[in-house]
């Protein structure tokens, strides 16, 4: 007889989901979280503090387009208000883990010893399966010591509570290109180092980021990186031309790598990823992780989907009964303007072999748009010629992350545009053009 049924190992998204599931299906299980709170990296040092600073920013964004609107944000009230919001959800996720009985919290680090074992400090504990959700760290290229990361500007009681003046960032990537956006409109000086801004979209969509990045002030230096030195008590940043300037601060946004210093007995990838199936399964029977230390797809609601699927695979006696669906996930990048896709981008499409059409409608001429003044951008759908299903989806600009959701549910039931032209959408918003646009693609044949 073992000590639990599962042991769970990180207390994210993939690893709280995965316990309250397993607890609902009357499994007993522990479940460890070094940090002592519930929520992963999201919470401590990601998505909500970074989204409530964006949210400040976005006042000053639409005071700019407004002429009866006159906002001023204080950085330092701001800082204190995103340690408001992130203790709020600490506290909700401590409420929530009291009502399940069968599972046992521990506020340590798990060290897997084998597949059936758990040690934490001085004790070892047996069980049935093990789920290793132990997230992933942000990653310091050697020579860049000196700079600081999401944790350290994003962390409950940060120290960062005074706007830098010149800030430099390292990385071109979504967590880049995010904080340049946020960073410039609150009033810093921003250097963007990066070889390509967000090199998962198209030219066209890094040719209009560029662009309004430029407009913000934010310069961007596409040269490749050498080092961080500490000079004068400033942070000077040297790329492969030599030094490229002096900053009050210095963000490394070149990638996570994800946690398994502490795991055995199991084999990693390149990056220390732990491979899984889509089902969540590692190479051993017994033993699944999802989230951010399988390395696919570093996003919270994927580490949340990828939770929930482990506990139903469990609980169905450790079968492969439910599997991701990666092409149907929604990204979503709170730059300026908001970018998201899900599904296959056209280019993508037509290497694949699919035959193709695209819908596009101009958010210029969306009435909400032009309410708030934010009529920059265009969503785009994909579609397969003939069948007429929808195999992708991009939206450039205001709200992009709430019609998103949408589109990648379109993606991953397989919806055809006649599906999408049947609905009815809330008047003013973005959601009618969805609809508009499918209406446009769909022809009906009446006797």
């Amino acid at each position: 007889m073992t000590d639990f049924d599962v042991i769970v190992l990180g207390g994210g998204g993939a690893g709280y989901t995965s316990a309250f599931e397993l607890s609902r299906g009357g499994m007993k299980v522990l479940l460890t979280e070094p940090k002592g709170v519930l929520g992963g990296n999201c919470l401590y040092e990601g998505c909500i503090p970074s989204k409530t600073y964006w949210h400040g920013s976005h006042f000053l964004d639409s005071s700019k387009r407004l002429s009866f609107l006159k906002t001023e944000v204080s950085f330092s009230k701001l800082v204190d208000w995103k340690d408001q919001v992130q203790e709020r959800r600490f506290k909700q996720h401590s409420e929530e883990l009291r009502t399940y009985n069968n599972i046992t919290f521990i506020p340590k680090e798990g060290e897997v010893i084998d597949k059936n074992h758990v040690k934490i400090e001085d004790k070892t504990y047996s069980t049935k399966y093990i789920v290793i959700a132990t997230g992933a760290y942000p990653y310091i290229p050697e020579g860049f010591e000196g700079g600081i990361t999401t944790h350290e500007l994003l962390m409950p009681g940060t120290k960062v509570r005074e706007l830098p003046e010149k800030l430099a960032i390292i990385g071109g990537g979504y967590i880049g290109v995010e904080m340049a956006s946020i960073f410039a409109k609150l009033g810093s000086k921003v250097t963007l180092f990066g070889a390509r801004i967000l090199p998962e979209t198209s030219k066209e969509v890094q040719d209009l980021l560029e662009k309004t990045l430029n407009s913000l002030g934010v310069e961007i230096v596409k040269e490749r990186c050498a080092g961080l030195k500490l000079e004068n008590e400033k942070k000077s940043v040297f790329t492969t031309n030599g030094k490229r300037g002096e900053f009050d601060e210095a963000l490394i946004a070149t990638g996570r790598r994800p946690n398994t210093a502490l795991i055995h007995g199991i084999s990693l990838g390149k990056k220390g990823e732990i491979e899984t199936t889509h089902g969540m399964k590692t190479m051993i029977d017994n033993v699944y992780a999802p989230g951010d230390v399988n390395g696919k797809y570093m996003l919270f609601h994927v580490a949340v989907l990828e939770g929930w699927i482990t506990a139903q695979n469990i609980l169905e006696g450790n079968r492969e009964v439910v599997q991701m669906d990666y092409n149907a996930v929604p990204f979503a990048v709170y730059s300026t303007p908001q970018v998201a896709w899900t599904g296959m981008w056209k280019e993508d499409a037509i290497k694949k072999g699919y035959d193709v059409e695209t819908r596009r409608f101009n958010l210029a001429q969306d009435a909400r748009d032009q309410i708030e003044g934010f009529d920059e951008g265009w969503i785009e759908i994909v579609i397969e010629r003939g069948s007429q299903r929808i195999l992708g989806a991009q939206v450039i600009g205001e709200d992009a992350d709430m019609l998103i959701g949408e589109l990648a549910l379109a993606v991953g039931e397989r919806l055809t545009t006649y599906d999408i032209a049947r609905l009815s959408q809330p008047h003013p918003t973005p959601l009618e053009e969805l609809t508009l646009l499918m209406r446009k693609a769909t022809k009906i044949n009446t006797p």
